[in-house]
């Protein structure tokens, strides 16, 4: 669909560019952006509610320009950031060689996103085509398609930043794995009374921490360079998926004002309304969950360096600085997933943000009420 304008060579799994790469996505690319003047011409989107009176309408147009105008503003940032994408992935591709039992925790996040994002995005197509069946035309046709896929664009470039987070999550998975491993070996090492072999142990430990250290450093500067070169697609995401529950909320409650949906929930209509509803809220989650998994692991990790305090203080000096360097590297350092600068994702602003997708859900329908 013109997402990757790269080539990736599925033997190495190495990215670069190349001339067949970028002439198909920009080809692919020019000819979904030229469908706009088609759609702008059938006025595809009056067709989608034919009660609409000025502010519903007025609602729906915002709603939806705010939509294409953010996989635009996605799209041309996917060009200009083009070779640092390409960087970003030879140093996952690096990352991934040396830690290859990272792939087996990937793939259920990987299936359950393909099959979550496909499911939504069909199920978008058809629900419009099956609303708008007495008025289709092959031209309304081919809008409506080339609308949705548009609008599908942005949630594949998502889905790739899912999968960057998806993959950082098994080597955090590994990472703890690994520093149990090294705390149930320290704390043994207190119950051998053999010097020499406990000065041995603790230089192997120590090694061993030092590397988590290190790996620990290169997946915090993988998701500081994500989070800058994903920043405007992470954003137009989070606008997307607001405004899109707003009115989806809105509209809901216009649909049940005007009587055009009964109890009967095995209609047709009703059953693809409410497995549209299913899948989008599904693939909302699985995209938003992986970043508190992420969190959670990190949250782990650093419960499990501070059970360093309650170990011996008998052990080796070396052992015992790699410790406290590691707690040091983690307070200086400490995992943030930011938008561009403007906020960070976790919990407590996902609670927020749909507080206020509510809040701002209930002022329309209020308007509404009031002078309509």
């Amino acid at each position: 669909m013109g997402v990757i304008n790269f080539e990736i060579d599925v033997a190495t799994g190495r990215a670069r560019v190349s001339r067949r790469a970028t002439f198909y996505a920009a080809l692919v690319n020019i000819t979904i952006f030229s469908m706009m003047p088609l759609m702008v011409r059938i006025n595809v989107w009056s067709h989608f509610w034919k009660e609409m009176n000025g502010f519903h309408e007025y609602v729906f147009l915002v709603a939806m320009c705010l939509r294409i105008v953010c996989v635009f503003v996605t799209m041309l940032n996917r060009w200009w950031e083009r070779q640092q994408i390409i960087s970003l992935m030879g140093h996952f591709r690096r990352l991934v060689l040396k830690q290859p039992q990272v792939r087996k925790l990937w793939r259920r996040g990987v299936i359950s996103k393909f099959i979550s994002g496909v499911l939504t995005e069909l199920m978008h197509v058809i629900l419009a085509l099956y609303g708008l069946r007495d008025s289709l035309n092959l031209g309304l046709t081919l809008s409506v398609v080339a609308l949705y896929t548009l609008l599908a664009l942005l949630n594949i470039i998502l889905s790739q930043y899912y999968f960057a987070l998806l993959t950082i999550h098994g080597h955090y998975v590994l990472f703890n794995e690994e520093l149990r491993s090294i705390l149930a070996e320290t704390q043994s090492i207190e119950l051998d009374h053999r010097i020499g072999v406990r000065n041995l142990r603790s230089c192997a430990l120590a090694d061993r921490m030092d590397s988590l250290a290190h790996l620990q450093a290169e997946l915090q500067t993988l998701i500081h360079r994500m989070t800058r070169i994903f920043g405007i697609q992470s954003l137009c995401m989070g606008i997307i998926i607001y405004i899109t529950l707003v009115g989806g909320i809105f509209y809901t409650f216009l649909i049940i004002r005007h009587d055009s949906i009964s109890i009967d929930l095995f209609r047709s209509d009703h059953l693809l309304l409410l497995v549209s509803i299913f899948c989008y809220l599904v693939d909302t989650h699985i995209t938003f969950s992986i970043t508190y998994d992420l969190e959670d692991q990190h949250a782990a990790m650093r419960h499990l360096i501070v059970q360093n305090t309650s170990l011996s203080y008998d052990l080796d000096m070396r052992l015992q600085a790699t410790f406290e360097s590691f707690q040091l590297q983690l307070v200086r350092n400490p995992l943030k997933l930011t938008v561009m600068g403007l906020y960070n994702i976790h919990r407590g602003f996902i609670v927020a943000m749909f507080s206020s997708i509510v809040t701002n859900s209930l002022i329309l329908i209020q308007y509404d009420i009031k002078n309509y």
